[in-house]
């Protein structure tokens, strides 16, 4: 089962969700306009230290307190967003998908 979604706009913002059985993956791009907002999404949702964390600009495996596993890559304009389904339980499948919809709303 492939699920894939992309929603673009004028703007420049390009979101990519797409999901098979082994991973659930997001990628988006967006002007910089929109950084300030997403990032005050990002801290919301992940934690302040997380945004802030010197490795995330080259990507990092996040554990949230609720049991999500996931890779995460932020740079201002471009943010990188990859779970393995397997690393995570139901509870952490449903934050990521809450997120990545989230997220979307957030860029649009």
């Amino acid at each position: 089962m492939v699920i894939i979604v992309m929603a673009c706009n004028k703007q420049g913002t390009s979101v990519k969700v797409s999901k098979t059985i082994d991973r659930y993956e997001l990628v988006a791009t967006y002007p910089n306009r929109k950084t300030e907002k997403l990032e005050k999404y990002l801290a919301a949702a992940l934690g302040d230290s997380i945004l802030h964390h010197e490795q995330i600009n080259t990507g990092k495996e996040i554990r949230l307190a609720n049991g999500a596993v996931f890779y995460l890559r932020y740079n201002p304009g471009k943010l990188e967003m990859e779970m393995l389904l397997q690393k995570n339980s139901t509870i952490g499948r449903t934050y990521f998908d809450e997120m990545s919809r989230s997220i979307q709303d957030v860029l649009k």
